[in-house]
């Protein structure tokens, strides 16, 4: 019979393939199976021959298998292999697959997969093996390390090692559990807001963060490592470290470097930080920089050896004995950036900073010590000179009270010379008394010897010297004692306190003076008020006066101009008042007056002389005017303050009634002092108002413009009387400091405008008439239409007029020059438009 095509396949294969016919026993169940056909791969696989095993039971070919019991084990109930399995047999793996093609027949293929098996088993062991060792190194690390994982935006927990478990004190399951499950709302949110910039970074994370864990608040560095699967993020292994006593390590640290560093840079010792080896400076605090006149920077490229003034080599082995702390006190002498020599104490020792010795030197100047050890050495030769050189006098006497001693400043306090004054009792040289009474007083001499204490002189001492002239003196006397503490005579040292007493009295006279004006202040006033307010003074004149005008003239004349009228009107007060009351200035342009015994006539006498004599001062360029308000108290049960209240109601009263004819004599006189000081004429302004008003009508400006543009073309330099008169008329071109003076005068203006209520509608103007259209103009720099109007329409009338009259710097232009010199700066200097109307104007002109 031919093989079918199927059988023949199955023949060729590289597996074990063979063909059973089952025998069935009388109760029709298999009892044994007839081996039929088989390819070679079987036969290798048992290690059969084909020949004798073919045709041949199961049962009789296999248990002379011993070594092979599987395929026994196998052929006793082939049906549990059923399906694909792995049959393992000897040192071989079979993947068995079994197939019944009808009742009678049994067919089987063997597949060996011992390398595929053997494979796997390795990569289980390893995986095996890595698990453990994940597990070993989960656990053994120091760091407390989770596992989270992350699905479907949810963290959960899946473990947690020993150490973590121990540190935070989370000690519960955490298999499957969130942030929030574990640790509550607040802390279980601030962990997965971690966990979430991680996953959107998607790299790894180090943060620091403060945790209240259930096993106490502690700080944490914290580690996040993403883990991919599939290309996306499913884990994040975590790791926390207990950084709590390092930062309070690192804060104690910080703390002793800032405390070092503070001690370094604030103290006012001089220190250096010094390489024994070198010498060279390696730190230097500011107190060391500013005795040596180095800056920090130039310390640091300097050897403390060109500081010495010694020798290099004398200076190293002093380095190294302080190094070996063999010696810390030095004396140097250490010259200074300008070549000055200081001798100086070193107290230097070697101080370790992490893995380096340096040397500490704290540096004391000790020149003046030194020094005095070389004038102690000559103190018997200077004594004398030195006596003789200071301003206090210096007498001693013997434990008789003789005087034995008296240096130069003596001899000229007292009128005596010392050779005549020795052996003398001090009485007899000096006669004390009492500056008051005239009393003499105790002898210092015979209380220092009688008590062997210092004694001083009370106050209000006076000497009468020799010529009779009484002096003020301040002294103290003390005892002269020898090295056994024996006294042996006194030393008393005295000053002229002349000037002292002089000073003191400016002292007291500028306390209660005001030092601009020279009369009385605010605070004697208020004194004076609470003494005047009694029955005795009734009927009490209260005047408060405001002087009109001031700032004003501070802002145009300056502050010395202002100072001046201060002082013209306290002058004015004194002179007029005389004995009458009390004059003083009691605030800034205020001034207070106080008249005991005076009634409301005699108060309107000394008013109306007031005003009248401030009407004829003529020592300031403008009038003197201040406004003046008075009250009476003629009653002891009303207040001495009240009376000051209404005169001061009264006083601002009349400063409204008088402030706008005020305002315009002011006007009117600084136009005066214009039209004098300066080119500017009166004839200038009329002018420019015809060019300005023959603009506005072409423009059809409203009327309230055309006035505010009239009063413009009158006031518009006004600002030119705060300008120095040179300035002002210089024939050649102006220097650069001049430019900037007279650059000034629109913001005068503008001030002078700003404090008349009349003018304040074109003190805006007044400061922008010399801006310009392309900008360049001041002084604000306003360019194009940012500039007013009416202060472009000035602009252009204002250059023609100027061009077309004489100047003490060139003579008039012809109109039609001054016509083409208005268009070729159209678009610069001025307004092209009001150039073109202006242009066309030129048959009015």
């Amino acid at each position: 019979m031919t093989k079918e095509p199927f059988d023949q396949a199955f023949m060729q294969l590289p597996l074990g393939y063979a063909r059973h016919t089952i025998i069935f026993n009388e109760d029709s169940q298999t009892r044994d199976y007839i081996l039929t056909e088989a390819n070679d791969t079987f036969f290798r696989y048992l290690g059969l021959k084909k020949d004798d095993v073919l045709l041949k039971s199961m049962s009789m070919i296999l248990p002379s298998l011993s070594d092979l019991p599987a395929w026994l084990e196998f052929y006793k109930n082939p049906d549990q292999w059923n399906q694909t399995s792995i049959m393992e047999a000897g040192n071989h793996f079979y993947k068995i697959t079994v197939s019944y093609p009808d009742p009678n027949t049994l067919i089987t293929i063997f597949d060996e997969v011992t390398e595929l098996v053997s494979e796997l088993h390795r990569v289980k062991k390893t995986n095996e093996k890595l698990v453990r060792d994940i597990d070993i190194f989960f656990n053994s690390t120091q760091d407390g390390l989770f596992l989270v994982t992350y699905q479907g935006g949810e963290f959960r927990y899946i473990k947690n090692n020993a150490v973590h478990q121990q540190l935070t004190g989370i000690n519960m399951p955490l298999l499957g559990k969130t942030p929030v499950e574990v640790l509550g709302e607040k802390v279980g949110a601030a962990l997965r807001e971690g966990y979430e910039r991680c996953i959107a970074s998607g790299e790894n994370l180090t943060y620091e963060e403060t945790v209240d864990f259930p096993g106490g608040t502690r700080d944490w560095l914290v580690r996040l490592t993403p883990v991919m699967e599939d290309g996306q993020i499913s884990y994040i292994i975590g790791s926390r470290l207990d950084i709590t006593e390092l930062k309070r390590l690192k804060q104690e640290r910080e703390q002793l470097l800032e405390n070092y560093n503070s001690m370094f840079t604030e103290h006012s010792a001089v220190m250096l930080i010094i390489d024994a080896s070198t010498g060279k400076i390696l730190d230097a605090n500011p107190q060391a920089c500013g005795f040596y006149g180095y800056s920090k920077e130039e310390m640091l490229r300097m050897s403390i050896d060109e500081i010495n003034a010694i020798s290099d080599q004398a200076a190293k082995q002093m380095r190294i004995q302080a190094f070996n702390r063999e010696r810390q006190y030095f004396l140097f002498p250490h010259r200074l950036k300008n070549g000055e020599i200081k001798m100086v104490d070193v107290y230097s020792s070697p101080v370790t900073y992490g893995d380096e010795t340096r040397l500490y030197s704290i540096i004391f100047d000790v020149s003046d010590r030194e020094q005095f050890r070389d004038d102690l050495y000559r103190e018997k030769e200077m004594l004398s000179v030195t006596l003789n050189s200071i301003g206090d006098g210096v007498v001693t006497t013997d434990l008789d009270g003789k005087v034995t001693y008296l240096n130069q400043a003596a001899e000229e306090i007292t009128g005596w010379n010392s050779k005549d004054a020795c052996s003398k009792f001090f009485m007899d040289i000096f006669d004390l008394r009492n500056e008051t009474t005239g009393k003499i007083v105790p002898n210092p001499i015979s209380a220092v010897l009688e008590t062997g204490m210092i004694v001083g002189l009370a106050n209000h001492t006076v000497l009468l010297n020799k010529s009779g002239d009484l002096i003020p003196i301040a002294d103290s006397a003390a005892p002269i004692r020898d090295e056994n503490g024996h006294v042996y005579g006194v030393v008393m040292v005295f000053r002229d306190v002349s000037q002292e007493k002089r000073q003191q009295e400016r002292i007291l006279y500028l306390s209660y003076h005001d030092p601009l004006t020279q009369i009385f202040n605010r605070r004697y006033m208020e004194e004076e008020l609470e003494r005047m307010d009694q029955t005795s003074q009734l009927p009490i004149a209260v005047i408060m006066g405001d002087v009109n005008g001031l700032k004003v003239i501070n802002d145009v004349f300056g502050h010395r101009t202002g100072d001046q009228l201060l002082k013209e009107v306290a002058k004015t007060l004194q002179y007029t008042l005389k004995n009458m009351g009390i004059a003083a200035r009691w605030g800034g342009d205020e001034f207070l007056v106080l008249l005991p015994h005076t009634d409301h006539k005699k108060a309107q006498d000394i008013i109306g002389r007031l005003e009248e004599a401030f009407r004829k001062s003529s020592r300031l360029p403008l009038e003197v005017s201040v406004a003046l308000g008075f009250d009476v108290k003629e009653d002891i049960s009303c207040s001495l303050s009240q009376s000051l209240q209404k005169a001061e109601e009264k006083m601002y009263h009349k400063k409204l009634l008088e402030g706008k004819s005020y305002r315009n004599s002011i006007i009117t006189t600084l136009l005066a002092t214009l039209y004098e000081k300066s080119m500017e004429t009166e004839e200038h302004a009329v002018r420019l108002e015809t060019y300005c008003m023959a603009i506005a009508e072409k423009l059809n400006l409203s009327s309230e413009d055309k006035n505010e543009l009239s009063l413009l073309a009158i006031l518009h330099d006004i600002g030119k009387v705060g300008i120095n008169i040179e300035t002002l008329n210089k024939p050649g071109p102006l220097n650069d400091d001049e430019w900037k003076e007279m650059m000034r005068h629109p913001e005068i203006g503008y001030r002078i405008a700003q404090n008349t209520p009349e003018l304040s509608t074109v003190s805006e103007y007044i400061l922008s008439h010399h801006e310009r259209w392309d900008g360049t103009g001041y002084p604000r720099g306003l360019k194009g239409s940012d500039i007013p109007l009416l202060c472009r329409i000035l602009a252009v009338a204002d250059a023609y007029d100027a061009m077309t009259n004489n100047r003490s710097y060139r003579k008039a232009l012809d109109c039609q020059t001054a016509m083409e010199e208005i268009g070729r700066c159209s678009g610069t200097q001025f307004d092209p438009f009001i150039v073109t109307i202006f242009l066309s104007l030129n048959q009015v002109f």
